[in-house]
């Protein structure tokens, strides 16, 4: 019995998280009530209550049991790891952008945080966040010293300065894309694009089937 109402307890938790993220990237976070949030999840206000204290911790929990993109399009991979690196991350930042496209929850997340959110001090940061779900930097920058040691890219890259530039170019695209989801078809294009940032890397010598379509 105990078992049974702690699962029941666990349920109702993720039904108002899952409910709180709907209704932050439809309203934003500062225009949802707590009573939004109830009415969406079809609980009582006191639910919210029984789980958590205020609006800014279940912000949080949302974002706390968020796994990083990288991990969720894992399996989406179909490359192995001894192939040549700059391919294989080509094919990571194309399965990302794609799985961004078309998962709705992914969506309403980068939604939230890129348009829906003014934060405060009882919120986990913009930068926390972005950290947890976003680029890892010491992942690329260790994939970016493979392709130079492979001499797949020149020696000649800056790979701290490729780090912003690539930080920079899928932040854009994302927020500009959420805006305006009609303006292009991210998940078609999301080779060509990848392959455009790629290029910024000088002297890479990816097979020109790779980067014809970006030239």
């Amino acid at each position: 019995m105990a078992r049974k109402k702690k699962e029941e307890a666990q349920k109702t938790r993720q039904q108002l998280i899952e409910a709180a993220i709907g209704q932050f990237a439809t309203r934003g976070v500062a225009n949802t009530t707590l009573t939004d949030i109830a009415d969406a999840a079809r609980v009582t206000r006191g639910a919210i209550y029984w789980h958590f204290s205020s609006k800014s911790e279940i912000f949080n929990a949302i974002w706390e049991q968020q796994i990083p993109l990288r991990e969720i399009i894992r399996d989406r991979l179909s490359l192995s790891d001894d192939v040549d690196p700059l391919l294989m991350l080509r094919e990571q930042f194309i399965a990302s952008l794609q799985y961004i496209a078309r998962d709705p929850r992914q969506c309403a997340l980068l939604q939230i945080l890129y348009h829906k959110c003014e934060f405060n001090s009882d919120m986990i940061s913009e930068c926390e966040i972005r950290n947890r779900i976003g680029i890892n930097y010491d992942y690329l920058r260790g994939t970016l010293k493979q392709c130079i040691s492979r001499k797949v890219i020149s020696p000649s890259v800056n790979i701290e300065l490729a780090l912003i530039v690539f930080h920079g170019f899928f932040s854009g695209v994302i927020k500009n894309w959420l805006m305006n989801s009609d303006s292009f078809n991210l998940y078609q294009q999301a080779p060509a694009l990848v392959d455009n940032i790629l290029a910024t890397l000088q002297g890479s010598r990816m097979p020109p089937a790779v980067y014809g379509a970006a030239l």
